[in-house]
Formats: C-alpha cells, structure tokens, sequence
C-alpha cells in the first residue's frame, strides 16, 4: 500500500514508526532497567492499559455497529475492562495479587488467540508453516509464564516486568524495520 504514496508521505510514514518505535524501546529499557520503579506505578499503568483496551472495543463496536448484532462481545469486553480499571485503582495499595492474575488472563487471552491464527495457517496450508510453529512455541511459552502469574502472582510479577522489557524492546526493533 505504501508503493503507491508519494516520497514525502513514505518519509513521514517511516519517520513516525521510528519514533514510535524509539518510544517503545524506552518503556522497554525502563521496564528492564526500573522494575521496581514499575512495580509502584503499576497499578496506574494497568489501569490507564485497561482503558485503553475498554476504548479500543468501545471505538470497533460503534465504528462496526457491532451493537446492532446479537453475537456481539465488544461492548461487554469494554464494560468488563473498565470495572477492572477501577479495581484496580480502589486496590492500588494491595495489588499484586490482582494485577498478575489480570496480567496472567490477558497473556492467555493473547496466546489463545495467536494459536488460533496459527492453526488457521497451518490448516489452510498458507506456505507459511515454519512461522505458524514458532507462534505456536511462543503462545505456549506465554501460557507457561501466564499459569505461574496465576498460581503465584505477587512472586513472578517483577521477573513478568523483566520480561515485559524484553518484549517491548523486541516489537521496538520489530516496528523500526517494518516486520509487524
């Protein structure tokens, strides 16, 4: 799609995703580097998360008019974020417990659905079977650290911060090269 742009359009374009990425791979040196600093705010950082998730299904239900449908979930996912949001801010003194169990769902909400979309590839035989593998081993890596954020949430939560730097920093060179 961008082939068909003019130069200076392609410029800001590229511009934008390395500042972008810049961004990102400074939330991942903090988180990496400042754990513990994290670990304070984090109540106020998943909150904000959490409410950006709630508006982002907001927005595709009204932009969809999915609302109109019976077998619409994006309305439900927005109220179910923003009731998590604000327990999470009532609780912030004494949430770590609530926070890694949070963290542990999404991450298996996310893994699910990466396996979904690998399956879906390998069923179809798309030519793309090595990279449908890796997501499959990366989703079931995810499920691991998800299940000990759930059965022990306040213990692995600083090592799930570590790791959130780790990851952040990858999708920050990911975004700066164009591979998402």
């Amino acid at each position: 799609m961008q082939r068909h742009l003019p130069q200076h359009h392609r410029r800001l374009i590229r511009r934008s995703r390395l500042f972008g990425a810049g961004i990102i791979f400074a939330a991942g040196v903090i988180c990496f580097f400042l754990s513990d600093v994290i670990r304070k705010g984090l109540p106020f950082i998943l909150a904000g998360l959490l409410a950006v998730i709630a508006a982002d299904y907001l927005w595709e239900a009204l932009k969809d008019k999915s609302y109109d449908e019976e077998d619409t979930d994006e309305i439900a996912n927005a109220i179910i974020f923003v009731i998590l949001a604000v327990v999470v801010l009532i609780r912030r003194d004494d949430t770590d417990n609530l926070i890694g169990a949070v963290w542990g769902i999404l991450a298996l909400l996310l893994a699910a659905r990466h396996i979904s979309h690998a399956l879906h590839g390998l069923i179809h035989r798309d030519g793309r079977e090595a990279g449908h593998i890796i997501h499959i081993v990366q989703a079931l890596l995810s499920i691991g650290i998800s299940i000990a954020l759930l059965m022990d949430p306040a213990h692995h939560l600083s090592f799930h911060v570590y790791i959130l730097g780790l990851e952040l920093m990858d999708l920050a060179v990911r975004v700066a090269f164009d591979e998402i």
